[in-house]
């Protein structure tokens, strides 16, 4: 799924980003575990750019519990534009 968003940059910008499904994962947690999928957010600006700038952006990861409602159970990306990492679980 491809979304748009605008970019808090000098000049403000709209650029799509992209929620791509890359499989599943397990969750460790006290006590069990966790079946989650593993969905990533990437910028998508076309063919060309994309290899290049999806080296230089930090990764965003979502792993989402499968069910009624889906529910996040875990985040690990960049916590602002400075690129300053986090993980949530």
């Amino acid at each position: 799924m491809v979304v748009q968003s605008i970019v808090p940059t000098p000049k403000p910008r709209v650029i799509d980003m992209e929620f791509a499904r890359e499989g599943s994962a397990t969750v460790r947690r006290v006590g069990g575990s966790i079946k989650a999928d593993r969905i990533t957010l990437l910028p998508v600006v076309n063919v060309l750019i994309d290899p290049i700038l999806q080296r230089l952006v930090s990764k965003t990861e979502f792993l989402v519990s499968p069910g009624e409602p889906p529910s996040l159970a875990r985040f690990s990306g960049p916590r602002n534009y400075a690129g300053q990492l986090m993980r949530l679980e």
